[in-house]
């Protein structure tokens, strides 16, 4: 599966491209799936797909999490530095 590096991005802009291009990739997979006939590929193969089709879904999933930590710890970084003005 392609490493799209989505988890080492800190930029919040960045990162919800690199997940859309995710998400993106995942329905032209999923297209391109349901037109072979996964049942005449071998044991392996099926197999391998099936893993791949776990990891994506859960790099996705995890994906939103991430965003809504970024979004979360940008917010908190925005407060901790408006409080400090007013200390200053």
């Amino acid at each position: 599966m392609q490493d799209f590096g989505l988890f080492a991005e800190r930029d919040i802009t960045r990162a919800e491209q690199l997940l859309r291009k995710l998400e993106r990739f995942a329905e032209r997979r999923d297209d391109f799936l349901d037109h072979i006939d996964v049942g005449a590929l071998d044991l392996s193969d099926s197999y391998a797909i099936e893993c791949e089709d776990d990891a994506l879904d859960e790099t996705i999933a995890f994906g939103h999490l991430y965003l809504e930590h970024l979004h979360q710890m940008d917010a908190f970084r925005a407060e901790m530095q408006s409080i400090t003005m007013v200390a200053a």
